[in-house]
């Protein structure tokens, strides 16, 4: 079933040749217990490199298709990361659902680090921020500062004020 939706998005031109192997070759994994898979086993199996992977793996999770979890493993007296775990979504709604999670996730974090320029002290010979001429938005620190604050408060970006004036790459 997951393979027959990957042919049909292959075919579709949504995802690549290379995605397409990459999760053929995730989907492989599959046994009773989960799919946990490192990135070096995928990249062996797909006969790609690691990067290769790990692209087509945020490109899955971008389109719904693969959902992750991230484990904590503990080593003595530290936790350190495990392994990740895999769950192949097969359902439009829910790979929807996943999909929209995961960029809102994504967005978040972006917002985050764009809070944390505005507030370092790192500033250039005008007083502004030297990030600041990369954000394409004809908005100021403190509304910006505000539209962070109010998505912490767990309004949507769009709710908080936040209008994506340029395509920005996060």
């Amino acid at each position: 079933m997951f393979r027959r939706s990957l042919w049909t998005l292959l075919q579709a031109r949504q995802i690549t040749g290379s995605q397409h192997v990459v999760l053929s070759a995730l989907a492989s994994f599959a046994g009773h217990r989960g799919i946990f898979p490192s990135h070096e086993s995928i990249a062996a199996r797909a006969g790609c490199s690691v990067r290769t992977v790990i692209r087509s793996l945020e490109q899955a999770y971008a389109l719904g298709l693969v959902e992750r979890t991230r484990q904590r493993v503990r080593r003595g007296p530290r936790v350190v990361n495990g392994p990740n775990r895999y769950r192949l979504i097969l359902i439009d709604l829910e790979q929807a659902k996943v999909a929209a999670a995961y960029n809102l996730e994504r967005l978040k974090a972006a917002l985050a680090r764009r809070k944390q320029r505005f507030l370092s002290k790192c500033q250039n010979g005008t007083g502004d921020l030297f990030q600041s001429h990369n954000l394409n938005a004809p908005l100021s620190k403190n509304e910006w500062l505000a539209i962070l604050e109010r998505v912490e408060r767990g309004l949507t970006p769009q709710e908080a004020g936040y209008r994506n004036r340029a395509k920005t790459v996060f």
